[in-house]
């Protein structure tokens, strides 16, 4: 593994790293939708729901629309993924409560321990597409120990755009090098490796459901190549 010890902030994704959406967004689908008789794979539809993602970020990367909120994005992706299942019986005011459910996502069971102990040696910054409010609230509610959330509000713009990944060195006043990118998606690390940010890839094996596994990067790809925060943290001496 190469030399690390220059390392002083460490700068994390957070939707699929942190916390397991998928299991949090069928979870509160299957909350609201099933008391209405629905019957739908509730991980399907997480999935599906999170496919509106990437093009949705992309119309404001592409500059064909300002910059807005990820929670409002997340309110406009829900209604053609409730179209797609058939699901008309559902109010504003219901749909607004599922978009927010993506505040109320729970953390891996190894983050929060993880997290403690990268802690005592390096700042932890949330370098995340959630808006402030989306990533302070689902925080509070999982124990997520930042010690500052940045991201795409910051810069109003979304990942993996580079003026996102520069952000973090630019406000510690330190040099790229001495960020290191952590994240399971290793489309987010590429864009910060572009930005000379070091990386650690985090395998998430269940991050859109249990069999639903994605092709881990190669060995060597990347910096630190682990399972879980605590054997990020071992990697980094914390």
């Amino acid at each position: 593994m190469a030399d690390l010890s220059d390392i002083r902030v460490l700068a994390f994704d957070v939707f699929g790293t942190t916390v397991d959406w998928n299991a949090g967004i069928a979870r509160e689908a299957k909350a609201l939708l099933a008391p209405k008789g629905h019957k739908l794979d509730w991980v399907a539809f997480a999935n599906d729901y999170r496919k509106q993602y990437q093009p949705a970020m992309e119309a404001v990367r592409s500059g064909k629309r300002g910059y807005v909120w990820m929670d409002m994005l997340h309110r406009e992706m829900l209604d053609p993924v409730l179209a797609e299942y058939g699901v008309s019986d559902v109010s504003d005011a219901e749909r607004m409560h599922l978009a927010l459910g993506w505040r109320r996502l729970d953390p891996w069971p190894d983050v929060v321990e993880g997290m403690l102990r990268l802690k005592k040696k390096f700042v932890l910054a949330a370098c995340s597409n959630a808006n402030i409010a989306l990533a302070t609230e689902m925080a509070k509610r999982g124990g997520l120990p930042w010690d500052v959330i940045l991201g795409a509000e910051l810069v109003k713009m979304y990942k993996p755009r580079p003026e996102v990944y520069d952000s973090v060195g630019q406000v510690f006043g330190i040099k790229p090098a001495q960020v290191m990118m952590v994240a399971c998606h290793d489309w987010d690390l590429k864009g910060a490796m572009a930005r000379g940010l070091r990386s650690a890839y985090v395998r998430r094996a269940d991050e859109y459901g249990k069999g639903n596994a994605l092709p881990e990067p190669k060995p060597g790809t990347h910096d630190v190549h682990c399972n879980s925060f605590i054997e990020l943290a071992s990697a980094l001496g914390a």
